[in-house]
């Protein structure tokens, strides 16, 4: 490949022979910026290197290209709005972002194979996304430990996806000064941490814990719950230790039961909507099935309206596009009706 950059008026296009050094001045007053992996030329380690160089531009919208299996995507990137990945997208992407668009959508790589938009193991760990949609299936631990934001899957999860999830992100946590906390060092800011550590002790044996948590009331009502979908079904241990997270499946492909075992299993917080049946001895401990209210056939509403939206005419096949057109017309027809076909599951 050539080393330089193809560029058009918003759009350049760097790839693995783009100079990491050069990237900075290179972006600089672009709008767009497009990156060609090559499938397997360039390593995630160097995609997310490329990535975090061009970050200081003042630009909107990664589109990274010809992607198969590159891990770390996204890790560390916090100015533009959206990245869309086309392709694969490799363990451990997306975690600990906060406030971006992530999509990935099916491709075809150069060589004719067809790739739908998948993504691997820990995809989303940690992360507060605006929105994060993959057209494909996920792998396991999709979701673990999310604190808040969107996250849609228009395929099937794997194992204790949305593991611990829920905790919520006060908007305080975003008014923490990191950079000063950047210019201190490692010896400083230990000392800092300690001493947080020993002021919030004094203050709960001073306060004692519920006039201590009283102090915290407005942060924590604050926090906003994830909301983890998947358009087919979910393997085991779906939401386990959830703290808050509301999780659908829709089960696209009306299979009996659309999720493993040990659904809901220890969850503390928050509520699952399975359409489909959930046998007794499916059910994770300390959880029970309830019957559904107003505010679930709203969610509902809004979550099937959401996924039709994100995933309509997506390149999928036409079994699932049909499959989701008939999902948002019964919903559409019917509401009360729809979401009687829809299991809730609870803390006990």
């Amino acid at each position: 490949m050539s080393s330089a950059p193809v560029s058009s008026k918003n759009m350049l296009v760097l790839n693995n022979s783009t100079p990491l050094s050069e990237i900075p001045s290179i972006v600089s007053g672009h709008r767009e910026i497009e990156i060609d992996c090559g499938v397997l030329e360039l390593s995630g380690k160097r995609l997310n290197d490329m990535m975090i160089a061009a970050n200081g531009g003042n630009f909107e919208h990664f589109i990274l290209r010809n992607v198969c299996g590159q891990n770390l995507i996204g890790t560390g990137i916090s100015r533009p709005a959206k990245i869309s990945v086309y392709g694969m997208m490799g363990n451990h992407s997306c975690a600990f972002i906060d406030g971006l668009y992530v999509n990935t959508f099916p491709t075809r790589f150069p060589n004719g194979v067809w790739c739908p938009g998948d993504a691997q193991v820990a995809i989303g760990t940690s992360a507060n996304p605006e929105e994060l949609n993959i057209a494909g299936s996920v792998d396991d631990l999709f979701a673990s430990y999310a604190p808040s934001g969107r996250f849609r899957v228009a395929g099937q999860g794997g194992n204790r996806c949305a593991l611990r999830a829920g905790a919520g992100v006060p908007e305080i946590w975003r008014e923490v000064n990191y950079d000063a906390l950047e210019n201190k060092s490692d010896e400083e800011r230990i000392e800092e941490m300690l001493y947080l550590y020993q002021k919030r002790r004094a203050d709960i044996r001073t306060k004692g814990w519920n006039t201590y948590i009283d102090g915290f009331k407005r942060e924590l009502e604050r926090r906003t719950p994830p909301i983890i979908t998947f358009g087919r079904k979910v393997k085991d241990y779906f939401m386990e230790y959830a703290q808050g997270t509301i999780g659908v499946v829709f089960n696209l492909y009306n299979i009996k039961r659309p999720t493993g075992y040990y659904v809901c299993s220890g969850m503390t917080a928050g509520k699952a909507l399975i359409r489909g049946e959930v046998d007794d001895a499916q059910l994770g401990v300390h959880v029970k099935k309830v019957l559904l209210d107003d505010s679930d056939r709203e969610l509902l509403m809004n979550e099937t309206k959401g996924l039709y939206e994100c995933f309509n005419n997506v390149l999928h096949s036409d079994r699932y596009q049909g499959n989701l057109d008939r999902l948002m017309a019964a919903c559409d027809k019917d509401p009360e009706k729809f979401s009687s076909e829809f299991v809730k599951i609870v803390p006990a």
